[in-house]
């Protein structure tokens, strides 16, 4: 959708916060059809019905982003991106958002009033764009699953690598959790998020979950009935080292414009010629398909989102569109394919 059709509402408490959104957005096309400084002003515009997407602070007077998101959803539902600063409460609102709901999150830069919020303009722009296009009742009935072509021998696994961009939070909450505490593989998750994020992120999962969940922030050997969350920030990358899988966060360039990136991550385990299950989850863009490519065919099984469940179908129909897919699963179809695999 062209950014010119697209009518957007700001909720800030801050009137400096929103007139930088407001000129941001239309400086870029956008239509800022209404304002607010509160969780009440965001309920009373979602019912007007007004606007396509919502940008919606997470820290406001009488009443939350959280607590309008959850009213929202339920009297009248549309898309909306969380404005978050980088604080280690603000993250656990955010991911609760997205778990109920929200489409995404952008950071300021610069703590609640931001002075450098131009940083993530483009950014929340592309974001706005893809919301307005989001279809929210996608998750509600979702068509059968699918498999595609390949005949796949059986294989053994070294470990699961999972990727996930925009959505992945809410999709990981349908698949970590469903895992056995038994499950005989290391599992490492790599989402597209910032540090404080991340480590918020691996905490949720871990008290959701039957396997244990954690943050990788220094050299760390894998386990089984364990899943490891990339810390945001830094790239992982996986070797063996004296019989053992090894997960090491390591600086470096961008790759797709996100650290960690999943293409990182497989990479690096294919050039140590270990046999993975990959599973790539919704997302933006197209993270994920070059790491596959690097891997022999023997050596990897790959399942992919469905664009029936996937909030984005970026990275998944990369993916496919390579014939670098195995199955083509709906969100709540994958832990079960996951677990007969292994």
């Amino acid at each position: 959708m062209e950014a010119k059709k697209i009518r957007v509402a700001i909720v800030d408490d801050s009137a400096f916060m929103r007139k930088v959104i407001k000129d941001l957005l239309e400086e870029k096309g956008f239509t800022v059809v209404a304002t607010g400084r509160n969780g009440k002003d965001a309920i009373s515009i979602a019912a007007k019905r007004i606007a396509d997407v919502m940008t919606l602070d997470v820290q406001m007077p009488l009443m939350n982003g959280l607590e309008a998101l959850k009213r929202i959803m339920t009297i009248a539902p549309l898309p909306i991106i969380m404005v978050s600063s980088l604080t280690k409460q603000d993250a656990q609102i955010t991911l609760e958002a997205l778990s109920l709901g929200a489409f995404d999150f952008v950071t300021k830069p610069g703590g609640p009033i931001s002075l450098d919020f131009n940083v993530v303009a483009n950014q929340l722009a592309e974001k706005i764009v893809l919301a307005a296009s989001y279809n929210l009742t996608s998750l509600k009935k979702p068509q059968p699953s699918s498999t595609t072509p390949h005949t796949k021998r059986e294989m053994k696994y070294d470990l699961v690598i999972i990727g996930a961009s925009t959505g992945g939070p809410r999709a990981l909450d349908h698949v970590i959790p469903y895992l056995p505490a038994q499950f005989p593989l290391p599992v490492v998750i790599v989402q597209h998020m910032p540090s404080k994020f991340t480590a918020t992120l691996a905490k949720r999962l871990n008290e959701e979950s039957k396997i244990k969940v954690s943050e990788v922030t220094e050299k760390t050997k894998a386990r089984p009935s364990s899943s490891y969350v990339a810390t945001g920030g830094k790239h992982l990358e996986i070797f063996k080292e004296d019989g053992a899988i090894v997960l090491n966060p390591v600086d470096g360039p961008k790759i797709n414009s996100v650290k960690p990136a999943v293409d990182y991550t497989l990479m690096s385990a294919a050039k140590n010629d270990l046999s993975v299950l990959s599973v790539i989850l919704t997302g933006m863009g197209k993270d994920g398909t070059q790491g596959l490519k690097e891997f022999k065919r023997e050596k990897v099984t790959t399942i992919v989102e469905s664009q029936n469940t996937a909030v984005v179908y970026g990275m998944p129909k990369s993916v496919i569109k390579e014939g670098l897919a195995d199955y083509v699963l709906n969100l709540e179809d994958i832990p079960s394919k996951m677990i007969e695999l292994i």
